[in-house]
């Protein structure tokens, strides 16, 4: 990632990982108090399935797995459709009644705008606003779900005191771009605004609850979804960026959830970062405000 700006936050610790290892392997992340409930949306294949995979290797008694299709959940045995909002405030009911209380939650359901046929009859991803017309979809599912999640778990987070207490977005790189030459417009924007959430989530919550919130770039893994960039004309580019093991986010969470983070809370974070460099950098991250997305004027 040598060939992003520094504001993409790539030379953040002098080391990156590509996969889980040391203080971020979840064996070496075990739950300090039981019971421990994790709940991660979008967990049927990909990145979810990995996170869930990781706090359930990490001790976890309780995980609360969602996806969109029932052929996603059959390998993790729980259904939850289409997230909406009656189905997030069902979802946030029965989590109670089963569990009675959450300690994390991971919004990690996420979608990019849909392949277009452009003029030249290439199959790619949309490159400008006039030909991503897939906005509302991405938003809907990106932006709006992860809205859902706080609106409807924050109370149960907050109704579990003296214990880690965490939401956790995953975003991604591309809320640094501000063009669509790499992803599309709708994706971009999206986690862009995903990070403003989190960040005005930490300032409306955690002096008066203690209630943390994190936006992580899960790394570039192969997923199903970008396999199919691969596929696509102009899949070459992915090459040279797909070089993460699909386990390295979960296992950054069992990290960034075994204390509770406060000096990381309302920051974007990128699970490629070093978590003993960046300890060692709290101080400065706290005395400057470090990991927000603020206007340079």
């Amino acid at each position: 990632m040598a060939h992003f700006p520094p504001s993409f936050g790539f030379q953040v610790t002098p080391t990156l990982h590509n996969k889980a290892e040391g203080p971020t392997l979840p064996s070496n992340n075990a739950v300090h108090s039981i019971p421990f409930v994790v709940l991660v949306t979008g967990a049927g294949k990909g990145i979810g399935f990995q996170i869930a995979l990781a706090y359930a290797q990490a001790g976890a008694s309780g995980l609360v797995i969602s996806s969109r299709t029932q052929s996603d959940l059959d390998e993790l045995t729980r259904q939850v459709k289409k997230v909406n909002k009656q189905d997030v405030v069902k979802l946030a009911a029965k989590t109670e009644n089963h569990f009675g209380r959450i300690d994390v939650v991971v919004a990690n359901a996420g979608v990019m705008s849909k392949y277009i046929t452009a003029e030249d009859g290439s199959h790619r991803l949309p490159y400008n606003i006039e030909e991503d017309g897939d906005l509302p979809r991405v938003f809907d599912i990106n932006l709006i779900g992860t809205y859902l999640l706080a609106r409807h778990f924050i109370p149960l987070l907050n109704a579990s005191p003296n214990r880690v207490q965490a939401f956790i977005a995953i975003s991604s790189v591309t809320s640094h771009f501000s063009d669509s030459t790499f992803t599309p417009l709708a994706y971009n924007v999206s986690k862009l605004a995903q990070n403003r959430l989190i960040e005005s989530l930490h300032n409306d919550y955690n002096a008066q609850t203690g209630l943390v919130f994190y936006a992580v770039h899960p790394g570039v893994v192969v997923t199903p979804q970008t396999e199919e960039h691969r596929k696509a004309s102009d899949g070459k580019k992915w090459d040279a960026v797909l070089n993460d093991d699909i386990g390295l986010c979960g296992g950054v969470l069992t990290w960034l959830t075994s204390a509770k983070r406060e000096w990381l809370s309302g920051r974007y974070i990128n699970a490629n970062w070093d978590v003993t460099e960046l300890e060692g950098r709290k101080d400065e991250i706290i005395n400057r405000d470090l990991f927000k997305f603020q206007m340079a004027v």
